[in-house]
């Protein structure tokens, strides 16, 4: 009885990993033709902001000189709390630009900051379209020429764009980082290819207002307020457009300690999503089950090292064989994600011990919701650092 409930957690599993191997590897080589428009929508650009005097100025540079008709956009900064000079920044733009608004946010006691100053723009906001950008994203100065031809469909609820890592070769973390977000990256890009479950990743999103109005903004008490919002989408029918053209470059975590902090409030925003308010069942909202339910696949992983107590079973080689054949779809992505992105391949090796750190940390992250740990938002730290090519 051991035997089988070892073998079929462990084909469970590596099955997972297949399956989103599969779907990263169709998606590094998906490019699909996309239009561009000049003008048409209207659009509401918001920065959520906090403690960023690194890096806003570098996003708000690009903002303001985007391929767009300015008459078409406004940007509004929304600080919350800073201890730095985020504020005075965002002021010395809006003295230069009249597109550019800046609000400070009073305290007040929600687990999500970023949420609550979302809420707070969206009620300022005067464009049909919603853009969300955390701080550290550069994007392509063409990025709305290629998000309003999506909004022709009234069906399309949001866009989300590529996601780059911009500082890759900073440090030993950060090339780790790297792989790991970009694992994720391109298996979005490769559902999107398939018409599957495609999540708002949370910065380069853009959104119809009306819509989050429809389904009460963003919630503020979601670690994951994205992956929340997207789930609830796509319950009401509504599409979910990943674009590889709408192209932003962002910062990964370059120490251990900013590292642990981010991920861990990640891994257990997954356990926040409600699944069971889920309306309907359709290929979609179970893809979009898999990716919440992720913090359980990984730590199942360790199921995998238990596979020395059925040697004698002759289920061990067909386990063995779902293992490798997932552990080689792993290399063979890491190898593509390695060459398309700079980072030596001698990572390669270390990258596999990394996951088994990753594995660590979605075990904690179980463990602090099941004991109830409070929920705080702790902001990621910024270097500001470039070590990739970015394209205007």
């Amino acid at each position: 009885m051991l035997d089988i409930l070892i073998v079929t957690l462990s084909g469970l599993v590596s099955s997972w990993t297949i399956y989103n191997s599969i779907l990263a590897i169709l998606g590094v080589s998906w490019k699909p033709m996309e239009e561009k428009d000049h003008s048409g929508k209207t659009f509401s650009l918001i920065i959520p902001a906090k403690n960023e005097e690194k890096v806003l100025p570098r996003l708000l540079d690009r903002l303001v000189n985007l391929e767009y008709d300015r008459s078409k956009y406004e940007i509004l900064v929304i600080e919350d709390g800073s201890t730095d000079h985020t504020f005075d920044i965002c002021k010395e733009y809006e003295a230069k630009y009249n597109i550019v608004k800046c609000y400070s946010l009073p305290k007040a006691n929600v687990p999500n900051g970023k949420s609550r100053a979302l809420n707070f723009a969206l009620r300022l906001s005067k464009g049909d379209i919603i853009g969300v950008f955390d701080a550290d994203t550069v994007p392509r100065l063409d990025i709305l020429e290629y998000v309003e031809p999506k909004f022709k469909d009234n069906q399309t609820a949001a866009v989300q764009g590529r996601l780059i890592p911009i500082n890759v070769r900073e440090s030993i973390i950060s090339r780790l980082a790297a792989i790991e977000e970009l694992m994720y990256e391109y298996s979005i890009s490769g559902r999107a290819k398939l018409g599957l479950f495609v999540p708002i990743e949370g910065t380069c999103t853009f959104i119809r207002k009306d819509l989050i109005e429809e389904v009460g903004g963003w919630n503020e008490y979601s670690l994951t307020e994205d992956l929340d919002l997207s789930l609830k989408l796509t319950d009401k029918g509504y599409k979910i457009i990943y674009s590889p053209a709408v192209i932003s470059w962002r910062e990964v975590p370059v120490s251990l300690r900013v590292l642990i902090r981010q991920r861990l409030r990640w891994y257990r925003g997954h356990l926040e999503v409600s699944i069971g308010k889920i309306s309907k069942i359709n290929w979609k909202i179970i893809d979009g089950t898999l990716i919440v339910l992720t913090p359980f696949f990984m730590v199942l992983n360790v199921i995998n090292y238990s596979l020395v107590l059925v040697y004698s079973s002759s289920l061990y080689l067909v386990a063995l064989g779902f293992v490798s054949i997932a552990s080689l779809l792993s290399l063979i992505l890491i190898i593509l994600i390695a060459r398309r992105h700079m980072i030596e391949y001698f990572y390669m090796i270390p990258s596999f011990i990394y996951m088994n750190f990753i594995v660590a940390l979605n075990f904690i992250a179980i463990f602090l919701e099941l004991i109830r740990a409070p929920r705080i938002w702790i902001k990621t730290e910024r270097s500001g650092k470039v070590t990739g090519e970015v394209i205007a």
